[in-house]
Formats: C-alpha cells, sequence, structure tokens
C-alpha cells in the first residue's frame, strides 16, 4: 500500500513538473504563460501561426542580384547572419500579408519574414 501510494506521488510530482509550460520557450520572450494560454484557447489559429513562425517564420539568405529583382526594405537589422534567430528575437511583427525584407548591416544578406497568411 505504502509502495503504491509513493509510485502515485512522484507521478503527480513529475507530470505537474512537466506540465509547467506548454509554450516554446522562445514564445515566452514576448508573451506571458497566461497571454499565451488565452491565446491558445480563445484564438488557436493565431497561436498556431506564431509557433510555425518560430520555425519557419523568417529565411536568411544573399540579396539577389539579377537584374529585375530588387528588394524593397522594411528596414535594416545588426546581427549575426548565422546566428539562430526568430521574429521575435529579431523585434519583427508579422504582417497579415504582405511579406518584409530587413538587409543585414554590412553585408550583402537580407532577412525575408513570411506573412501570416502562409503560416496557417
Amino acid at each position: 500500500m505504502m509502495k503504491s501510494f509513493l509510485l502515485i506521488a512522484i507521478i503527480s510530482i513529475a507530470s505537474f513538473g512537466f506540465s509547467q509550460s506548454s509554450h516554446d520557450d522562445r514564445l515566452l520572450e514576448k508573451y506571458s504563460e497566461k497571454e499565451l494560454t488565452e491565446l491558445k484557447t480563445e484564438q488557436p489559429e493565431e497561436y498556431q501561426v506564431l509557433v510555425n513562425a518560430l520555425e519557419r517564420g523568417i529565411f536568411i539568405g544573399e540579396i539577389p542580384t539579377q537584374k529585375g529583382k530588387d528588394v524593397q526594405f522594411d528596414g535594416e537589422l545588426d546581427i549575426d547572419p548565422s546566428g539562430d534567430h526568430t521574429f521575435i528575437s529579431l523585434g519583427i511583427e508579422l504582417k497579415e500579408t504582405n511579406y518584409q525584407y530587413f538587409k543585414i548591416k554590412g553585408t550583402n544578406m537580407l532577412v525575408g519574414v513570411l506573412p501570416k497568411s502562409l503560416l496557417k
């Protein structure tokens, strides 16, 4: 009987520890636990867009140099292009339907940001 109680107590404590945050830690850089829980419950599609954006919301590449491929930049970022970045770590707000492009300062590279409509 005591072994059963002890086993149940250990399992309960372990499961409580694992359930503390069901959100990606990278989202917690911008949103509180409460905000994310509410968003996940009340606007699950918007929550999923944020999760998807962490994985595939930005891309880093060279600025196209072909004729007719002029890029209109939304700004400039002073970052290491080889770093592990997300839209949150870069301080970028996702737009609903427009791509965004940011020149990486001191390089011939850019950060491209997908619109929310492609992250659903």
